[in-house]
């Protein structure tokens, strides 16, 4: 296996990551209150699918350059675009269904999208891939 240090949490994926579980956070205890969905959670939860956008141009527009990721494409990419479409429907999810499991629904899509986006750097950088 290849190192296992943090090098490979630059700004950017620190960012979606801290955004993440902090909406998560959020969302979660919005929802053991007992609220639907609000401006807050719906705001933050469009204000994290707009840092997914702008998290895979970033890999693209790497990738663009003539960079490329030390773990499969095809990887990175399928992990790319599941976080690219998380947010989009948990949001469709609490707009049709205005009730506190819409909030829970919101948060654990805002804690998947951290994960995933944690495991995207960890393919481009090689972390947890194994080698003959």
């Amino acid at each position: 296996m290849t190192g296992g240090s943090s090098a490979y949490l630059d700004a950017p994926t620190l960012a979606l990551l801290v955004g993440g579980l902090g909406l998560a956070l959020v969302c979660l205890v919005s929802g053991l209150n007992g609220r639907a969905p609000g401006r807050l959670t719906v705001g933050l939860t469009a204000l994290l699918q707009l840092g997914v956008l702008a998290y895979a141009a970033w890999y693209l527009v790497r990738q663009l350059s003539g960079q490329a990721p030390a773990g499969p494409t095809w990887e990175l990419w399928s992990y790319l675009v599941t976080i690219l479409l998380l947010p989009a429907l948990a949001l469709v999810w609490a707009r049709e269904e205005r009730t506190r499991w819409s909030t829970f629904v919101l948060a654990v899509a805002a804690f998947v999208v951290a994960v995933m986006g944690a495991r995207c750097a960890q393919i481009w950088h090689g972390v947890g891939l194994m080698t003959p």
